[in-house]
């Protein structure tokens, strides 16, 4: 997230350790730029286009050099992946939601074992997963969190970062959901005398 710089992830941490000393949870929020590639999507859309120019080329009322289809098939090709690639709401258009949705959800949970969130004594460990590209946030919750808090809380904790990129700020937006969670953590999973810090909150996981 092009918002993630050093001053950000300052106030990240401070509200996380805010969280974290009014509850026993612990929270772990890693920001990706994507969870995959999704070079198919460009590869067909660029395909398609190129298919329909040829079509549209030969089956036109008019004789064109082949010279010229070949030049013309070519270039479609090459200009729509160009920017099927390189134009992000475009790509994005392309992809299935429930594309999207799996894989974030996939590299969430890769994140979630490698990173050792699973760990904690009393299972209490989320992961707040935040893939950019596509504009989606996944939350995985450790047995003991998930256990704990109501159903409907985990729903309505779970709409409120669904609508982070509906803000014009979808990063100050992360941070003022939250925060608004802090009562519910407490209500839910309250502190203890001489907790510790469980999980580093600035955790970096390479896949």
């Amino acid at each position: 997230m092009k918002y993630f710089n050093e001053e950000y992830r300052t106030r990240l941490y401070k509200t996380i350790e805010l969280l974290e000393n009014n509850s026993l949870v612990e929270i772990v929020v890693i920001a990706k730029e994507r969870s995959e590639n999704y070079r198919d999507v460009a590869l067909i859309f660029a395909f398609v286009l190129m298919s329909l120019v040829f079509t549209l080329l030969m089956f036109l009322p008019i004789e064109f050099p082949v010279g010229l289809v070949y030049f013309v098939t070519l270039l479609t090709f090459f200009l729509s992946y160009t920017i099927a690639s390189f134009l992000p709401p475009l790509k994005r258009i392309l992809i299935k939601k429930e594309r999207i949705k799996k894989t974030v959800e996939i590299t969430g949970r890769a994140i979630f074992q490698k990173g050792g969130i699973r760990f904690t004594d009393q299972k209490i460990g989320i992961l707040i997963y935040v893939s950019n590209f596509e504009q989606t946030v996944c939350v995985l919750p450790d047995r003991g969190a998930e256990t704990s808090i109501p159903e409907d809380d985990w729903k309505m904790i779970n709409k409120g970062f669904d609508e982070i990129y509906t803000k014009p700020n979808p990063a100050t937006a992360l941070l003022d959901h939250l925060e608004s969670l802090k009562d519910i953590f407490n209500q839910y999973i309250p502190p203890i005398e001489n907790d510790i810090n469980e999980l580093p909150d600035d955790l970096e996981v390479d896949l």
